[in-house]
């Protein structure tokens, strides 16, 4: 009679410990040194584009970024010329690199938070799903202890004789969550949408070749039995993240994470979305027993050791030692430790609680905060959506072709830098680019208050900072090659030429 209460008791003291008591914090280390490795790709993927992205002369200079993005804070909002830009660009490679080697690890984690909301809304026209969790990552890891193991602090630590390894676990476990509401989130909106319970979406999403679909997908894409499998396949997979992955059991996080593991890789494979899977994936170390990273980090920086000079080795460990000892010891509050601990927990719970409830799928809006209180989470970043090709996946995609003339009377595509022509059919970038997602919002009608801007852009770009024999562009028309897709069997995409905005510079 006694069994039921006692394991209750049991599994009731598990979910405590599992959520507020001590872990091992070997997966939120060895997850901080992938995070800060893309992190510095993340940043360094900006450099060719800091002047049209980035400068008053590019796409959207700061008088009119105020106008419509007043709401936002960025501390780029205060620079406006290339060189002032290109200061920030590179300190903001320097937070990556010590936040990948642990240097000050929270403190980091900030300031990889600043960096990445202080670009995002700098320039909202080219953000994609993947700058999301750029942004919230650090955010929930600058609570927790990143620099537990792994980690320069952690040396330093090490050789003061102070306790390294473990921590807090409720930090982690909102880290955790935040990562598995994006499948729950991005899921239930699907749901209320038709394509993906109805098992089409795949069929739409893997033929948009010109943006996002890789052309290889596309025998997968008209396959109906496949494209239903992919679709409920995706579906079925993000609803039951959460659930598994929130769970103190090692088989359920396990199943978790092999589920997401061959989402993002199909992902991966079949679709052209730039960082977003590659990120998703590193984020599944979280989910991982403790034991099985420290052993593969262990093997990894022996393997290591063993293939490298002996005199590189002890170079490198003489630097990491120096580095660890002029780190001073933490500032101990131990009269105020339970009641600090006791605050921040309530106030960590309740701004992890109003982040997430920004996010609540459309079907549940009254949830979301509204008012002032949704205007300070704006402000300051913590507010977030997660849509990605849903309620439905696009069913077009396309291309921009603007056609210019130059003061010579000399004419050219400025997309291709060749010749005017509408017969050729034009892909998006191997290895995806930002312009993807400004091409899709500029020809997009709910942006239509961009296009003057983004024409005098072209003007600014192209005419302000002419070569020796360069002669300045007159005029252009910018039009966009939109390609539709038709439903199963009803044949193949339909093509029409929708003019966006004719300039004279």
């Amino acid at each position: 009679m006694a069994k039921g209460p006692a394991r209750t008791t049991l599994m009731g003291k598990r979910f405590r410990d599992f959520w507020l008591g001590s872990t091992d914090l070997a997966p939120l280390a060895l997850f901080r040194i992938l995070y800060g490795v893309q992190l510095f790709n993340w940043i360094w993927q900006l450099y060719p584009n800091l002047s049209a992205f980035f400068t008053d002369e590019g796409i959207l200079p700061r008088r009119s970024l105020m106008v419509n993005f007043a709401d936002r804070f960025s501390l780029l909002n205060l620079l406006g010329e290339w060189w002032q830009v290109a200061i920030f660009w590179a300190l903001a490679l320097v937070v990556a690199a010590l936040l990948t080697v642990g240097w000050r690890s929270r403190l980091m984690s900030f300031f990889a938070f600043v960096v990445v909301v202080s670009f995002s809304f700098r320039q909202p026209l080219m953000l994609d799903g993947s700058d999301l969790v750029f942004r919230f990552v650090p955010l929930w890891m600058m609570f927790s202890d990143p620099g537990a193991r792994y980690s320069l602090d952690a040396l330093a630590r090490s050789s003061r004789g102070e306790p390294t390894g473990r921590g807090f676990a409720l930090p982690v476990r909102i880290l955790e969550l935040q990562v598995a509401w994006i499948y729950l989130a991005t899921g239930l909106e699907k749901m209320a949408g038709t394509m993906w319970p109805g098992g089409i979406a795949a069929y739409y999403s893997l033929q948009l070749e010109h943006t996002f679909g890789r052309a290889w997908a596309k025998p997968i894409a008209t396959n109906v039995v496949l494209a239903h499998v992919m679709s409920w396949g995706t579906l079925a997979f993000e609803l039951a993240f959460l659930p598994l992955a929130m769970l103190p059991s090692r088989v359920t996080r396990l199943l978790a994470v092999a589920m997401a593991a061959s989402l993002h890789l199909g992902i991966l494979v079949l679709m052209n979305v730039g960082n977003f899977p590659v990120i998703m994936l590193s984020t599944l170390v979280l989910y991982l027993p403790a034991h099985w990273v420290d052993e593969f980090v262990t093997d990894v920086a022996s393997r290591f050791r063993t293939r490298v000079r002996p005199r590189v080795v002890a170079l490198a460990d003489g630097v990491a030692h120096t580095a660890a000892d002029a780190l001073p010891p933490a500032i101990a509050l131990p009269t105020i430790r339970k009641l600090d601990r006791r605050f921040g927990t309530v106030a960590l719970v309740a701004l992890a609680a109003l982040a997430f409830l920004t996010a609540v799928p459309s079907t549940l809006e009254v949830a979301r905060p509204k008012g002032e209180v949704m205007e300070v989470l704006r402000f300051f970043a913590l507010d977030q959506r997660w849509d990605m090709f849903s309620p439905e996946p696009a069913r077009s995609d396309g291309w921009l072709r603007i056609p210019a003339t130059f003061s010579t009377g000399a004419t050219l595509d400025l997309v291709t830098k060749g010749p005017i022509t509408d017969s050729d059919e034009r892909y998006s970038d191997p290895l995806y680019s930002r312009w993807t997602k400004v091409t899709e919002r500029i020809a997009s009608t709910a942006y239509s208050d961009y296009r003057l801007e983004y024409g005098r852009s072209i003007c600014r770009l192209n005419n302000l900072h002419l070569g020796p024999g360069a002669v300045p562009i007159s005029t252009f028309d910018i039009h966009y090659i939109e390609r539709l897709i038709q439903p199963p069997g009803e044949g193949p995409p339909t093509f029409r030429d929708i003019l966006l905005w004719s300039h004279r510079c």
